[in-house]
């Protein structure tokens, strides 16, 4: 079958960088044995003429959009244009936004079919598999749908537990030179969860509490293949990629043992970081590291359960 993923619009400002989530995702439907392609609004201007043109070519029978709630507006427009355009395919989409706002996201937006929540990686392809077969989407775990007038929520999906299997993202679908020509980092991820509590996160409710966590070897290897694509950055995007020492010191360990050149950054916490891991981190190439400092108040970082002292 084939299928659109679609990247809406948000500021160059934000400093995008190639999408990753939807990189994991067409991998995975690929790997399944579908046609896959990406639209990416970020980095190319939409209209409608573009939309009715790759609709045309491409001929997709599902097309799916990712949303935060910076984007909400954009993703919801470009599906709105999918079902004027072709009200015959079907329309999800997934995303932190939908995540959380799910029934009010299909509610709001009537073009939309369906809403993925949470990790998407197996529930796209399960989704894909009963478009392409029209049957029901009941048994298909962590999705809420429309039946006639009625919005309807299957059971929560599992996180995966593994994530090592998982195919590397489908970047050769992605416009890669697009963002490299706009100084844009490219990105990857060694791990899955976060273990902390702070109440304003997507992170642990997105992924998880309980961190999955690459080999370190695959780690490298992923990260040796996108040092050859000519990024001035390369972005370690785990929401805390400090949260396990040993972890940590691994992929560092491993980028000194091939004596690789490069540079990356990664977000950490000021309680998971010591002299020595930030030593090892610069040592193997680590140029910046991302602290959340949410405020100088103690009373507030412990409503927000951030679980961090002033001092």
């Amino acid at each position: 079958m084939r299928i659109l993923l679609i990247n809406p619009f948000y500021p160059i400002s934000e400093t995008p960088s190639p999408p990753l989530g939807l990189a994991y995702l067409a991998a995975a439907l690929e790997a399944a044995g579908n046609q896959v392609k990406i639209l990416d609004l970020v980095v190319f201007p939409y209209s409608q003429e573009v939309l009715q043109e790759v609709l045309r070519d491409f001929a997709p029978a599902m097309v799916g959009a990712t949303a935060v709630t910076m984007t909400i507006d954009n993703a919801s427009q470009v599906i709105r244009d999918v079902k004027t355009l072709a009200p015959e395919i079907v329309t999800v989409m997934g995303g932190p936004h939908v995540t959380f706002c799910a029934r009010q996201t299909l509610v709001d937006f009537p073009e939309l079919d369906i809403v993925v929540q949470g990790e998407g990686d197996a529930t796209i392809v399960e989704l894909a598999e009963a478009v392409a077969q029209g049957t029901t989407l009941d048994r298909i775990k962590g999705i809420g749908y429309r039946s006639k007038k009625t919005v309807l929520f299957t059971e929560p999906r599992e996180f995966i537990d593994n994530i090592d299997p998982l195919p590397l993202p489908a970047r050769h679908l992605l416009p890669m030179g697009r963002y490299r020509a706009l100084g844009m980092p490219v990105s990857l991820t060694t791990s899955r969860g976060c273990p902390f509590k702070c109440i304003f996160c997507v992170g642990r409710k997105m992924v998880g509490a309980r961190v999955r966590y690459r080999d370190p070897v695959n780690i490298v290897d992923e990260l040796a293949y996108l040092n050859t694509l000519g990024f001035h950055q390369i972005n370690i995007a785990d929401d805390l990629f400090t949260a396990n020492k040993g972890h940590c010191l691994a992929v560092c360990n491993e980028i000194r043992r091939r004596k690789l050149k490069l540079k990356w950054t990664s977000f950490a916490r000021v309680d998971t970081v010591s002299k020595d891991l930030l030593t090892h981190m610069r040592a193997a190439g680590c140029q910046a590291v991302s602290f959340g400092v949410e405020t100088a108040n103690a009373q507030i970082l412990k409503r927000i359960k951030k679980g961090i002292t002033l001092e």
